[in-house]
């Protein structure tokens, strides 16, 4: 796998997701009853524009509804947006630089801090985009980022889901998606690592769910008892599809997607590349065959009309560069898989499936085994 592979391009989505409180003690925001839980709601701005939010503090003090994203110069002329991703009924948060000074720190690869400026030009992405790269928002690699919902209700706890950045990737630069995943009723426990399946990182996402379960005991968190460490998730991007599959022997993890990764014959798996995937070898064939092949249940989706921007491999950035096309997708495997939403479900079963028969958008499978 390429080392530079998954260089987050698109910190220029990065702040897409809804930001969040300073720290992770418990404040009386946080929904406890539904009279708490509608005055939470109506505290949380409407539509965040992500360009606004380019420091850790302004990512500390936003909660959002909707994420309006920055357009994405083109090659041929125009641009790519701006998208409004609309978020789900809890709105998100994002607790940033999270678990520093604790035993559940990420060991720094020597690498880290090489990643930025020198790798940002090997995509050949637009200069406004590589700006956007090199503000790294006092990313702390050796910590974590939260996105949760915004707003919790008495009572409820909410599934957990381990995310894992490609080489090089920046947090942030995933957080149109992750913060959107968030504001449906989960909570994602992002290593800020940038090496995530090197050592001596490779452990990532299974120390998260360690630090997920210290979490949920500790009566100063925000996230105290409201954790559901029954029903765990994990998810990573290139590098971090590697370190994925990994975590996916951890008997605690029930489901994967692996973004431009791979399949497992571990756990249930959605398996997601596209058209201009870096090195081209994966395509519609090769998913399907590995996704056929495996004993899990699982599905590929591979993506069409990717976006040209001056680089050869927008197609292993859809996730960042266009997160409005995957956002619905990832947010039904994991409420069918972690929440047991049988309407969820009927997005990747059945032969009217929500995501069968749309060839000119992205061609889409699954084995025998996911029913």
């Amino acid at each position: 796998m390429n080392k530079l592979n998954s260089i987050v391009l698109l910190a220029t989505l990065a702040m897409g997701a809804a930001a969040c409180s300073s720290d992770d003690k418990k404040t009386d925001d946080e929904g406890e009853g539904s009279s708490a839980f509608a005055a939470c709601m109506a505290d949380v701005t409407d539509v965040c524009d992500v360009t606004e939010l380019d420091t850790g503090e302004k990512i500390n003090a936003t909660a959002c509804k909707s994420m309006k994203m920055v357009p994405i110069p083109l090659t041929a002329g125009g641009e790519y947006g701006p998208k409004t991703i609309p978020g789900g009924p809890y709105a998100g948060r994002t607790m940033w630089n999270q678990g520093l000074g604790t035993e559940f720190e990420n060991e720094v690869n020597d690498s880290e801090p090489l990643c930025l400026p020198g790798g940002v030009e090997t995509f050949k992405e637009p200069a406004s985009v590589n700006a956007e790269i090199l503000n790294t928002r006092q990313l702390d690699y050796k910590g974590y980022t939260i996105f949760r919902p915004a707003c919790m209700k008495d009572g409820e706890t909410y599934p957990v889901i381990t995310w894992a950045n490609g080489t090089c990737g920046l947090t942030h630069g995933y957080s149109g998606l992750l913060g959107t995943v968030a504001s449906y009723g989960f909570v994602i426990i992002a290593s800020n690592s940038t090496w995530t399946a090197t050592k001596p990182t490779n452990a990532v996402q299974a120390r998260a769910i360690d630090y997920a379960e210290a979490l949920n005991e500790d009566s100063s968190s925000v996230l105290y008892h409201k954790l559901d460490l029954d029903h765990v998730g994990a998810m990573g991007h290139s590098q971090g599809a590697a370190a994925t599959l990994v975590v996916a022997a951890d008997p605690r993890v029930k489901s994967i997607i692996a973004w431009n990764g791979g399949s497992t014959n571990l756990k249930p798996f959605l398996y997601v590349s596209g058209d201009r995937d870096v090195g081209g070898t994966q395509t519609p064939d090769s998913l399907a065959a590995a996704t056929t092949g495996a004993t899990q249940p699982g599905a590929w989706i591979y993506y069409h009309q990717v976006l040209e921007t001056g680089g050869a491999a927008t197609g292993h950035l859809v996730l960042m560069e266009q997160p409005d096309r995957v956002v619905d997708m990832a947010v039904a495997w994991w409420k069918w898989q972690l929440k047991d939403d049988t309407d969820a479900k009927k997005y990747f079963v059945g032969s009217d499936c929500t995501l069968c028969n749309r060839a000119s958008e992205f061609d889409y499978g699954v084995n025998s085994q996911l029913q």
